[in-house]
């Protein structure tokens, strides 16, 4: 008769487990992608909420792609963008919100050029190349409106440096 050590018996227990937790994480990956399908946008609110409730890595899921160029440029009735302040002469706080992405109360954006072509999110104006602008500053996470533009003539109209 042939018995298995301690030390034996304890790796498989945690083999056993292990297995266990990584079918159990494998069906709630699936329904997760079943509600994704239903949900699209409320997933996100969603996944937010269960992250916390779960006890998962909640960082995780508060990590958001950021918008690409034509979503960030384009017109969307959910978006609200509004400047708070003039911080200085090459800086200004934005609140952005946008009721499917995201909310930003108090982001700082940066004056700069604008190396591409796009739609000014305040004013719905076009910004050429080389066109003076404002976008959201990026320091270790990049923002999901990292894509986004303000033409700095919007802002100098309403509020002007004084």
């Amino acid at each position: 008769m042939h018995t298995e050590s301690p030390a034996k018996q304890c790796t498989n227990a945690a083999r056993h487990e292990a297995g266990v937790h990584h079918e159990e994480c494998r069906v709630a990956h699936d329904e997760r992608e079943e509600a994704r399908a239903h949900a699209p946008v409320w997933n996100h609110m969603i996944e937010r909420l269960l992250a916390g409730y779960r006890g998962e890595a909640e960082g995780a899921a508060y990590l958001a792609v950021p918008l690409t160029r034509e979503a960030a440029n384009g017109p969307s009735r959910h978006r609200q963008v509004e400047v708070i302040e003039r911080l200085s002469e090459t800086s200004i706080a934005v609140l952005w919100q946008d009721a499917t992405l995201c909310r930003y109360a108090d982001q700082v954006w940066i004056s700069c050029r604008a190396r591409l072509k796009g739609r000014c999110a305040l004013s719905g104006a076009t910004i050429r190349r080389n066109d003076l602008i404002y976008k959201p500053r990026v320091r270790s996470a990049v923002p999901v409106n990292a894509a986004a533009m303000i033409l700095a003539s919007v802002v100098d109209v309403q509020h002007p440096l004084v």
